[in-house]
């Protein structure tokens, strides 16, 4: 499906307020294009960490910090750190286990951290999860979560009644107050909080609920005065924040976080980075663009291939050896999930395509020997493809009948309150849902994915008429100079980018002196000269389905859309052009 292009719209009044606070035109150019109705640019754009929101006005924090910090004081107290498996439960199970041995000194065999495993036992905290629990901690046991919890009260119910009590931290969205039977409920997402960003992630909150542990302790006499702050868990906070796609134009926390947490992590030499860095072939500082493209992606592998708590090890690792033989399991993981998914995503196009090409407001895909753990990556390729909300449904493993789902979104389509829709149009319909704004996760019969299709149709429908969406791409326009690494340096100031603060992209005019396909034969290498008869280097990721002719040829003139990176090669430094989108012009 052919993409619609659209530059950027931009707040004149956010751009001429970002020069006065002395931001280059190309800085507030780009600025502008991602923000609106800010007065303070820089405090949105470069906050600083002292400017994070506090823990106090999270609903529940007081509550969950007296019931763990009792668990920390009580020496035959049992504590778990229950946490999803995808990188923010990983990240949230990471600040768990490491404030709890490391700066409140509990003993490592005290500690435990499970997760659920995502192909057998799928989301949340489950039934046999909770089986798993039971089979393994004795009482006293206190229970914490991680990025999950807030839906599933029948199971934290049959966990208070084995004398377990729980401590739900969460982000996603939630009916009312959360579980009844939790112990406490820590989500700024439940309808009474009144902390004020509701788009921090599932770690974020495992952190403040953590600082509010060791404020309790302190008060206690448990933990002395000068005891250390909690803010180097901020390294391990912003990987997760990255990882999952929380708003970084409407958040001063998510950009607090990542910028000072890269600052951490470039400045540390724990085990887990330098590993890191070594298995990626990477001799500089980190950037948002490797956290979110490799070691964000390694870490979510793993959950997604297998058992998730090898990621947890890594990234608590205090061993070199350990953490570089990780990161190499975790790099092979990915290299896997890359060949599933590519396989996957093949097959899927197909048969969204025929849907697309009805104008169906919601694609639904059954991958029938689809991998469940990858599913979620091939909805967000589908998406990209055809401008339009998608669901991807794979077998459950283990479970004859069932097939969970991970669902993919669009601007103007909310994922958590379509399911909301299914779910009352349709009782009975899903077995299990939840999610936020721009992703979610489902479990149902087989038999009933007609019925979910037409009811997710619907409920789209009521939020945005999709029928003739395409896939849009964004430019800033047109860059206006050559590229070169100062524009890079210029544009890097501004980092992170992420969801709702999208990396720059600029459309300019060219002519083609090459086309090389390297890959797998669907990216195409790129040799270009631009208007002012500059060489420019290029490279065109899924330019095309392997096999097929290229979208492009040796002397056409093109408008094209890209991203300017650096990329170093044997000691020398290029600026390459990472050309998202093209058309023919002559």
């Amino acid at each position: 499906m052919n993409a619609e292009l659209r530059t950027r719209p931009v707040d004149k009044a956010v751009m001429y307020t970002a020069l006065q606070q002395g931001y280059t035109p190309l800085q507030a150019r780009v600025i502008a294009g991602r923000v609106a109705g800010v007065q303070d640019v820089a405090g949105l754009i470069n906050p600083a960490v002292k400017s994070l929101d506090p823990p106090d006005l999270l609903p529940d924090i007081d509550i969950a910090a007296k019931v763990l910090a009792d668990a920390v004081m009580c020496p035959d107290t049992t504590i778990v750190g229950l946490t999803d498996h995808d990188c923010d439960g990983s990240t949230s199970g990471s600040v768990f286990r490491l404030a709890m041995i490391d700066y409140f000194g509990v003993p490592a065999h005290r500690v435990v951290n499970m997760q659920s495993h995502r192909m057998r036992e799928g989301y949340g905290v489950s039934e046999s999860v909770v089986e798993r629990l039971l089979e393994r901690v004795k009482l006293p046991c206190v229970v914490c979560t991680g990025d999950q919890g807030s839906g599933d009260e029948p199971r934290i119910a049959q966990l208070k009644a084995a004398g377990i009590p729980v401590v739900v931290t969460d982000h996603h969205g939630v009916e009312g107050k959360g579980p009844p039977s939790a112990a406490a409920c820590v989500n700024p997402a439940r309808e009474d909080s009144i902390f004020q960003d509701k788009l921090i992630a599932g770690v974020h909150v495992m952190f403040l609920v953590m600082c509010a542990v060791r404020r309790e302790l302190i008060a206690r006499g448990a933990l002395p005065q000068s005891a250390p702050s909690l803010a180097p868990l901020l390294a391990w906070s912003c990987i997760g924040t990255t990882a999952d796609a929380v708003s970084l134009g409407k958040s001063r926390n998510n950009r607090a976080i990542i910028r000072h947490g890269l600052h951490l992590m470039n400045s540390s030499a724990r085990a887990p980075w330098i590993a890191a860095k070594r298995v990626q072939g990477n001799d500089g500082p980190f950037k948002t663009k490797d956290l979110s493209h490799f070691l964000c992606a390694m870490v979510n592998a793993r959950g997604r291939m297998g058992d998730a708590i090898a990621s947890i090890d890594f990234l608590v690792s205090n061993d070199q050896a350990q953490a570089d033989y990780l990161a190499e399991l975790l790099k092979a993981e990915n290299e896997s999930r890359k060949l599933v998914e590519r396989e996957m995503t093949k097959v899927a196009r197909e048969i969204a395509e025929v849907q697309a090409e009805a104008g169906v407001p919601a694609i639904v895909v059954h991958l029938a020997d689809g991998h469940s753990g990858v599913h979620g990556i091939t909805a967000s390729r589908l998406v990209e493809a055809f401008g339009r909300p998608v669901c991807c449904l794979s077998p459950k493993q283990g479970h004859p009948g069932l097939v969970t789902g991970s669902l993919r979104t669009i601007e103007g389509v909310h994922v958590r309150s379509a399911l909301a829709e299914v779910d009352r149009a349709e009782p009975g319909c899903l077995l299990g849902w939840g999610g936020h704004a721009g992703a979610g996760g489902l479990q149902m019969q087989e038999a009933n994915i007609e019925r979910f299709h037409e009811a997710f149709c619907r409920a789209v429908l009521k939020q945005r008429d999709t029928t003739n969406a395409q896939p849009v791409v964004w430019s800033d326009g047109s860059l206006g100079r050559p590229p070169t690494l100062d524009v890079i340096a210029e544009l890097d100031a501004l980092e992170p980018y992420g969801r709702e603060f999208e990396s720059p992209s600029f459309t300019d005019a060219f002519r083609v002196l090459s086309v090389k396909p390297v890959g797998d034969g669907s990216h195409l290498k790129l040799e270009l000269v631009d208007q002012d008869g500059v060489a420019q280097r290029g490279i065109w990721f899924r330019a095309m389905e392997p096999g097929h002719e290229a979208p492009v040829a040796v002397g056409q003139h093109i408008e094209a859309t890209y991203q300017v990176a650096a990329n170093t090669f044997r000691g020398r430094t290029y600026v390459d052009l990472q050309v998202a989108h093209a058309r023919v012009i002559a």
